[in-house]
């Protein structure tokens, strides 16, 4: 299992795309033990991910929740990992030293060239002189770290050279996330510029596998990894998603990030555990093919099709949007024909990548050998 604790609904900056109810919320450590012993029920692995708002704001309830997972696995032998995503402006090197200790991998959220138009202070001023001695820093202790950004319909014209940005500053796992906010206005015309950014990504993700570069980016390796997985491919993010439920500052439980503070979404809390029939109920109503997805070619590999939905009255109803839809359409024949041009020129990095279950061990062999 893996659990998502929203350590606190604070933030030290402000993003224009921001989907987090900003308040004053911050869990306490009895509710982070708490979820930890919930998270352990019968299982033998627990990951924890401290989210937020901004996780460092609570940066001694990390400590002393890892301690007590610390103490936990000395009695039990009991495995935790743990994931943290920031905004990286509180990181220094006393928290990655403790990061590397414990390998606490980071998601670090930044938006390239665009950094100052999306993500300010709360007094307007720019954040990306402050994070440019962060990333040297960041790298050295965890050299294998995730750079994410967020695009945006006012950045979309930028989305590549964000991913440029991410990977000249050393980043080699980079995540893009289209900004899906019902308030952000997605046209015809910024679709078109979507599909030229992502097309311009796939081919330096083709010219840097063929150089035999490790690099992982998400808008195409997800969808080579659809393709690859066929039908398993949904069963899989299903099963993933229902051991990822939510924690929110109080405790109460959520089936996922998505549905967090929304009462009829709550599946339990971490005194009491999850109510796992009501859990069951809202995964096999998340499992439901929305009508206008029946006939999709792309169904299996869609990442929305299955498990988006809101509460509409007293009825629950699929929560895919026009975006979304077109979003999927858009990405996969591009990573699909990125795909066939390295396999057609046999690129032994692709093929190892993607073909190879041993491919992550080997690879981390590989770079500490380097090191």
């Amino acid at each position: 299992m893996q659990l998502t604790l929203h350590v606190t609904n604070q933030c030290n900056i402000r993003c224009k795309y921001c989907f987090v109810a900003r308040g004053p919320e911050r869990m306490p450590l009895e509710v982070a033990k708490a979820a930890v012993n919930l998270g352990m029920k019968d299982v033998k692995t627990t990951g924890i991910l401290f989210y937020g708002g901004e996780p460092l704001l609570e940066r001694q309830l990390i400590y002393d929740t890892v301690e007590y997972t610390q103490a936990l696995k000395k009695e039990t032998g009991h495995t935790f990992y743990y994931k943290m995503t920031t905004n990286g402006v509180l990181l220094d090197e006393e928290f990655l030293k403790f990061s590397q200790k414990i390998n606490l991998t980071i998601g670090f959220s930044h938006d390239g060239p665009v950094q100052d138009e999306c993500r300010v202070f709360h007094d307007g001023e720019g954040t990306a002189a402050v994070l440019d001695e962060k990333i040297p820093l960041l790298l050295k202790y965890q050299p294998y770290a995730v750079g994410m950004s967020v695009v945006d319909p006012t950045t979309v014209h930028k989305a590549s050279k964000i991913v440029k940005f991410l990977y000249r500053r050393g980043f080699k796992y980079i995540t893009i996330n289209m900004n899906y906010d019902p308030a952000a206005t997605w046209t015809k015309e910024l679709l078109a510029v979507l599909e030229s950014e992502y097309e311009k990504i796939a081919d330096m993700y083709v010219r840097l596998t063929k150089a035999e570069e490790k690099i992982y980016l998400s808008a195409i390796d997800v969808k080579i990894l659809s393709h690859l997985k066929g039908e398993k491919y949904h069963s899989d993010r299903k099963l993933m998603s229902k051991n990822q439920p939510s924690i929110a500052p109080d405790g109460k439980i959520y089936l996922g990030s998505r549905y967090l503070n929304e009462e009829f979404f709550q599946i339990g809390d971490v005194f009491n555990g999850i109510d796992t029939e009501k859990q069951n109920y809202l995964f096999e109503k998340g499992d439901e093919i929305p009508s206008q997805c029946r006939e999709c070619a792309i169904l299996p590999r869609c990442n929305y099709a299955y498990g988006s939905m809101r509460l509409d009255g007293e009825n629950i109803i699929p929560d895919i949007t026009g975006f979304q839809c077109a979003h999927e359409q858009l990405i996969t024949p591009i990573a699909d024909r990125a795909a066939e041009k390295l396999f057609k020129q046999k690129s032994a990095m692709f093929i190892h990548k993607h073909y190879n279950e041993m491919y992550p061990v080997m690879s981390l062999v590989e770079d500490i050998g380097v090191v």
